[in-house]
């Protein structure tokens, strides 16, 4: 019996843990995020906003802006412009956004202010 309470304990505190890590990441999220890279063909600013867009369902609205500045032979071309807007919904489970229709996923590393997709890494400036 007490071993049955003891493991009850343990199964409260590990459900209240991952409760606290869910409401950080949540609150986490909501902000703007950049990446910069620079190579030999040209260079590529990405910017991300993500916004809470309904609480109960947690789906959250991105708004993606990036800009590519080629360089062909050396010389720059006019720069290419893009932006999309998509939605994500939050997975508490694993702390990730997720799109429906691609299934691409966001994780995060609130400790650093850092999003991922993919390999791909964005830093957290707001």
């Amino acid at each position: 019996m007490k071993y049955l309470l003891l493991l009850h304990l343990i199964a409260l505190v590990l459900c209240s843990c991952r409760e606290y890590q869910t409401e950080a990441i949540q609150k986490f999220i909501p902000g703007m995020y950049i990446r910069f890279s620079q190579h030999e063909y040209g260079t590529e600013y990405d910017t991300l906003m993500l916004s809470l867009q309904n609480k109960t369902t947690g789906e959250y609205k991105i708004v993606r802006k990036w800009k590519y500045e080629r360089v062909l032979d050396g010389v720059a071309i006019s720069p290419e412009y893009k932006r999309v807007t998509t939605s994500r919904i939050f997975d508490p489970v694993h702390g990730l956004l997720q799109e429906s229709e691609t299934a691409v996923l966001f994780s995060f590393d609130f400790n650093k202010g850092l999003l991922f997709s993919g390999s791909t890494r964005y830093k957290k400036i707001k």
